[in-house]
């Protein structure tokens, strides 16, 4: 029954088959069987007896192998959670072992309860979350090992809630709600940093999340968990790299794809780094050499400005990083650590799910109350760096007693022990007060760690060169006296900055050279001596041990004859990465960080120092490769956007480099007088300056950067925008149908009779906006024509240009563009406009195309071009002879052409004018708001004997008379513009009454064609005849025709208007059509100065029409 229900929890083992040939239900997913009457794992003492937990272990629990290839894949184990418990049992002080309380008992009981109940637990959690595991023993005592493997479906319900949490925040800009064959594509594709990653968050993630809520700080017994390595990748990675100069971007890709972004950021930046080093180091070999006892601005100005403009490409190299990996925005995510579990549970007012609360006021006083730890621990650290200075200093420059050639070495062997054991032990302790602080996220909790490592290491890295540079060489000759008085023998000379530069080369040769020790040479002697020493020891404590054997000696001693070479193999392998230690990440971006400030602050100390660490970088570039695959447990994949708070430190760096280059450049400078009273002030007023300068400088940079983009920012716009594209594209079902639905409500929106009648007749918005367009081109034209008449020709030429730019295709503007370029002489400029009107008006009005061809025929005359002058005159001619100043211009025209021409003239036919006909019909106009009305006065016609076409402008009116002949009447121009569809006429017996449509309602129109000085033409066609007029009848028809009324006043407006000069004509006009029909001026002195204002007749108000 207990195996039955084992079965119902744990999940399939099909999927991983080839990982696991063959599983055991016993012992893998479920939760290891407790033997108390066993064996301890506890005992320490062979006379104990009492009884403590142990776990069940038989050979089939370790992975088995078909071939050795399996190795590579670690067994399909991809975690190991090391669980480490106690052995030994403490005797209380004031107590001995034989005791009557029993005390000793009760302590180990409740141990033994304690180990159980979170070893139970433990594997409860994993249960729950539906991964598999194994619990073997370890090879010390007190160690279990829990070999983790996840199955298909956890890693996919993660990696389902890692893609949308990537959606919402950015990271990743792919539609989420793609086809699920894409997405199983996508997972099938994940790397081996990615699954891990995922399996992690499985592990760690709180309960509340859908983790297992398993961490080293919240479980006390669970030491670590660690990946294993992939010996395969490792090998491959060392081998291609010892045979490279440079790293790449598809190396880098690969260290993301095996460890993870966070891995290969660093390796990123230090890759980085170690090539913009090369710009330095080539310019201070050269300062090295030119300026070997003094110190160059320049070179300290360049290593300004080269620390910016590196931390600025950096920044840039970072995005397209993020963008090549998927990680942009990552930032914003707020992963919650497992150990943080607040003082309650509280509903969070945005989610509604429950979550750990701690008061601000805690948070607050934890974080306040660390910082006195950091002080002293700071401290600490400045008294001990402080003293091996002054040790150095001593030794090195004033001490001649016995064994000064060995004590001479002593400040090195401290530097090299003390120091970095000192800054270990600071490491631990600001580790504790980190956690103390109850940081929320991770991302919190890392930077508030990493800033406490960068204040130890600015300490130990920086302070003997400040202590140095800013106090002992300026005042260092003051110790002098105090000396002599003590009988101290001293070679103590008078220093400068080379001192200084004796201190920096030993702290960047000496620092380089214990990194490389303890990072390589330390790990490998110990790789290869522990062993031995292993060994030594456990055969001392076999002989020493009790005759029952452990677990772990039944497991070595059962399990060596009957696993295969494999198992042993991985179990050997197991053994040994459980053994090593944890990969520490800050330690090797402290390492260039404090490095970095080396560079930027004290080049112009040392030139060389940009090169000895492009040397150095280099071998740490492959030195921390091996580091990570041959010394020490493999790193956990993490996901990050950049290095983190390693940029800020950089920043911060920098902003000191300005400091002491300001500094230095007056104190070192040959006419300083160091020991003055003044130098202090003066020293301050140069990093005032320098300070200023490296403001000015970033921001300049910072700028020039934001001018020229860089491909990842169009990228990631270009991305967000088919993004936006997609999500909009599935909002346009709903708009149509919300737009549809509108459309049905829009038939009744204007039922009441006043909107109905105002807006019945507006609603065509092409129709309204070619009203609008007509309205402005009536005001420009009615001001174009103004400046020209007032001889203001470049108003006029702009005016005209811009009712050029409403209308392009309006023959009637361009013409009258030309003729203001002909007054300013702009002939090109006019023969060009004229030429476009041609091209206008070939199939348009004959008036204008008769227009059109003598203002081509003026133009080419003055540009001496006669002979095709002379041909388009001639075109006018034919279209339009009563022309006025047509006969002037073929006048002038023709005197200039040769004789040879005039003489062809000359031979040609005369043409003899035909003898008036008398008109057999007249006309006459008036209007309204609405309509121009014509009335034809003719008797007795017939409808069918009228042929009448509407136009927009203008008006073609053919009737046949009762003596046979032709009456004809064209309009065209129309003066304004017509709706042919809504004109109509009558056929009256004494008169035919025509009504055109305005299509500007309420423009009062000042004449009925355009042309102001051209009268209308009536051709009548009659029948050649050789009778004579009768010139009494024709005036006694004429008599008995006299209108009345407002056909009289309209004549007489007329015969006024034919009869008028130029500038009555012009003031009859303007005033016309200002006032809007209501003032008629013949006094252009007084028009022609101001606008004319709308009277409207008494009891009437004037009303604009909209």
């Amino acid at each position: 029954m207990a195996q039955e229900k084992r079965k119902s929890v744990i999940p399939s083992t099909e999927e991983f088959s080839h990982l696991f040939p063959q599983p055991i239900d016993d012992h893998v997913g479920a939760t290891p069987t407790i033997q108390p009457n066993s064996t301890s794992t506890l005992t320490a003492e062979p006379a104990l007896q009492q009884q403590v937990p142990s776990v069940s272990v038989s050979e089939k629990t370790l992975p088995s192998f078909e071939d050795n290839s399996k190795l590579s894949y670690n067994a399909g184990v991809d975690y190991i959670i090391v669980f480490r418990f106690p052995t030994n049992i403490t005797t209380p002080k004031g107590k001995s072992n034989n005791s009557s309380n029993n005390l000793l008992t009760t302590t180990r009981a409740e141990l033994e309860a304690q180990v159980t109940k979170s070893l139970e637990n433990i594997t409860a959690r994993l249960t729950k979350v539906n991964l598999r595991f194994q619990v073997i023993p370890g090879k010390e005592k007190g160690t279990l090992l829990i070999f983790i493997n996840a199955p298909i479906s956890p890693l996919k319900k993660v990696y389902r809630q890692e893609r949308v949490r990537d959606f919402l925040l950015g990271v990743r800009v792919d539609d989420i709600e793609k086809e699920s064959d894409a997405i199983d594509r996508t997972f099938q594709d994940l790397t081996e940093a990615e699954r891990l990653r995922l399996i992690h968050e499985i592990l760690t993630l709180p309960e509340s999340e859908g983790g297992a809520g398993i961490s080293p700080l919240v479980d006390k017994y669970v030491e670590t968990i660690m990946p294993l390595h992939n010996d395969d990748y490792n090998n491959t990675w060392l081998k291609s790299w010892s045979t490279k100069w440079f790293i790449n971007d598809a190396d880098l890709l690969k260290i993301r794809n095996h460890f993870g972004e966070k891995i290969a950021y660093y390796f990123a930046f230090l890759q980085n780094y170690f090539l913009w080093l090369s710009i330095p180091a080539v310019m201070g070999v050269l300062v090295y050499f030119t300026h070997s006892n003094t110190l160059s601005v320049w070179f300290s100005i360049f290593m300004l400005i080269w620390s910016i403009v590196f931390l600025e490409m950096w920044k840039r190299r970072e995005s397209e990083l993020a963008i090549q990996w998927e990680v942009r925005n990552y930032s914003k995510h707020e992963k919650r650590r497992a150990e943080f579990k607040g003082e309650k549970m509280i509903r969070d007012h945005v989610t509604g799910e429950e979550t750990p609360y701690v008061s601000a006021w805690k948070l607050l006083g934890r974080r306040v109350s660390s910082l006195p730890g950091v002080a002293i621990g700071a401290v600490l650290l400045s008294i001990i760096v402080g003293f091996v200075f002054i040790l150095q200093l001593f030794l090195h420059e004033y001490y001649n007693g016995p064994f000064r050639q060995f004590l001479h070495y002593a400040p090195t062997v401290g530097y090299v022990l003390f120091i970095p054991t000192m800054t270990n032990i600071y490491s631990k302790w600001v580790k504790v007060l980190t956690d103390w602080e109850l940081h929320r996220t991770d991302a919190s909790w890392e930077h508030s760690y990493t800033q406490k490592i960068f204040i130890a290491n600015f300490l130990v890295g920086y302070l003997s060169l400040f202590i140095t540079a800013w106090i002992y060489i300026p005042f260092g000759d003051h110790v002098l006296p105090y000396l002599v008085e003590l009988n101290i023998s001293h070679e103590h000379q008078t220093v400068d900055f080379r001192r200084l530069r004796a201190q920096l080369v030993y702290f960047i040769v000496t620092g380089q050279l214990v990194g490389f020790l303890t990072e390589m040479v330390v790990p490998y002697a110990l790789k290869r001596i522990m062993p031995k020493i292993d060994k030594l020891k456990s055969k001392y404590i076999s002989k020493s041990s009790s005759t029952a054997p452990s677990v772990q000696q039944e497991f070595t001693t059962t399990n060596i004859s009957t696993t295969s070479s494999e198992q042993t193999k991985f179990m050997d392998k197991v053994y040994k990465e459980v053994a090593m230690e944890e990969y520490n990440i800050y330690t090797d971006y402290v390492e260039m960080v404090i490095q970095f400030g080396y560079v930027s602050m004290f080049s112009t100390v040392w030139p060389l120092t940009a090169l000895c660490s492009m040397i150095n970088n280099w071998i740490e570039l492959r030195g921390d490769a091996i580091k990570i695959c041959k010394y020490t447990r493999r790193p956990i994949p993490h996901r990050v956007e950049s290095i983190g708070p390693w940029l800020r430190n950089m920043e911060t760096l920098i902003w000191l480099s300005s400091i002491t280059m300001g500094s230095f450049a007056y104190l070192f400078h040959p006419s300083t007088n160091i020991h003055s009273t003044y130098t202090p002030v003066f020293t301050l007023l140069a990093i005032l300056l320098s300070e200023h300068l490296y403001v000015a400088l970033r921001t300049g940079i910072r700028q020039a950067f934001k001018l020229t983009p860089s491909w990842s920012e169009w990228l990631v716009r270009k991305e967000e925008y088919k993004l936006k594209q997609v999500w909009l594209e599935r909002m346009v079902g709903n708009h149509q149908q919300f737009i549809q639905r509108s459309t049905i409500e829009e038939s009744n929106d204007l039922q009441d009779p006043l909107s109905s009648k105002i807006w019945n007749q507006h609603l065509d918005s092409q129709t309204e906006t070619k009203d609008a367009i007509q309205l402005k081109s009536a005001d420009l034209y009615a001001k174009a024509n103004d400046a020209f008449f007032d001889d203001d020709y470049d108003e006029a030429l702009n005016l005209f240009t811009e009712l050029i730019n409403l209308e392009p295709e309006n023959a009637e503007f361009i013409l009258k563009r030309c003729q203001v370029h002909q007054k300013i002489n702009h002939l090109e400029c006019a023969l060009e406009d004229a030429e476009r009107a041609l091209k206008l008006l070939k199939q348009g009005s004959r008036s204008l195309l008769a227009k059109a061809h003598l203002q081509t025929g003026i133009t080419l005359h003055r540009l001496g071009r006669f002979h095709e002058a002379q041909t388009h005159l001639e075109q006018s001619k034919e279209l339009n002879p009563n022309e006025k100043t047509l006969v002037t211009w073929l006048r002038k025209n023709t005197e200039k052409l040769p004789v040879k021409v005039e003489e062809e003239k000359k031979t040609e036919t005369v043409p003899v004018p035909a003898t008036p006909v008398k008109p057999s019909a007249r006309h006459e106009w008036f209007q309204n708001d609405s309509y121009v009305t014509i009335e034809v006065f003719v008797k007795q016609i017939k409808p069918e004997d009228i042929t009448l076409n509407f136009f927009e402008d203008s008006l073609s009116l053919t009737i046949k008379l009762p003596n046979g002949s032709d009456y004809s009447l064209e309009l065209e121009p129309l003066a304004h513009n017509i709706i042919p569809k809504e004109s109509t006429y009558q056929v009256l017996s004494t008169k035919i009454e025509i009504k055109l449509k305005k299509e500007m309602a309420g423009l009062m129109w000042g004449a009925l064609e355009s042309e102001d000085d051209q009268k209308i033409q009536m051709n009548t066609a009659t029948p050649s005849s050789n009778k004579t007029k009768d010139w009494n009848k024709l005036t006694q028809e004429i008599e008995d025709e006299k209108p009345e009324g407002e056909q009289a006043l309209n004549a007489l407006f007329q015969q006024i208007y034919s009869d008028a000069d130029p500038d009555t004509k012009r003031a009859m006009m303007k005033s016309f059509v200002e006032s809007n029909g209501t003032c008629l001026s013949t006094n252009w002195e007084e028009v022609g100065s101001k606008k004319t204002e709308v009277r409207p007749p008494e009891g009437m108000i004037a009303k604009k029409v909209k």
